[in-house]
């Protein structure tokens, strides 16, 4: 029997390719939207009539610039908020909206999402309380996300802000809209599957 060996050479380039193996991380889960980590401010109403439903639509990530949209095709796994007590719902769409302009179209509807919010997140400056939820949406690239309610308890709100409402909700199938109506910061972000 004839035994072999394996040159010293390729014994150190495996052992190295083996180390850089074992020492990478793990790939940090690819997130847009609010960093969460902005005091929240009373919840904000569609327009004058406190039941009826308008669709809001993330324009700016709070803490997070230029990380508004989806980064590229993907699915939403995840969904995170920071919210004020008491618990609330909407409904999830995924929008697009014009480059340079507030022209937003509905591209997707759902799910329902109910969240609790917490009577700490109405007056902490920090360290907020993150619920976290499962979804399975699909999202292209440079996509938005929006959500439908008659409420939101998940909002910064310094004045007029980087956020837009429409009146009517938004709904799959319609053209491109406008709106005057502004809002604050929607303190929700999004996880994309890997």
């Amino acid at each position: 029997m004839k035994r072999r060996t394996i040159p010293a050479r390729m014994c150190g380039a495996l052992v190295a390719a083996l180390a850089v193996q074992a020492a990478s991380p793990v790939a940090a889960a690819e997130t847009f939207g609010a960093r969460l980590t902005h005091q929240l401010t009373p919840p904000e109403y569609c327009t004058s009539n406190k039941g009826k439903m308008c669709t809001w639509v993330l324009m700016e990530a709070q803490g997070n610039a230029g990380k508004e949209t989806a980064p590229r095709n993907g699915t939403v796994d995840k969904i995170r908020l920071v919210a004020c007590a008491p618990a609330g719902s909407f409904v999830l769409q995924v929008v697009r909206v014009k480059p340079g302009t507030e022209k937003v179209k509905a591209i997707s509807t759902g799910p329902v999402v109910n969240y609790q919010g917490t009577k700490r997140n109405c007056t902490a400056s920090k360290n907020f309380d993150v619920e976290e939820f499962d979804v399975d949406v699909p999202i292209r690239k440079g996509q938005s996300l929006a959500v439908v309610a008659t409420e939101v308890r998940f909002m910064y709100n310094s004045g007029s802000g980087p956020s837009i409402m429409y009146d009517p909700p938004l709904a799959e199938g319609d053209a491109f809209r406008t709106t005057s109506l502004d809002s604050g910061f929607l303190m929700i972000q999004a996880e994309l599957a890997p």
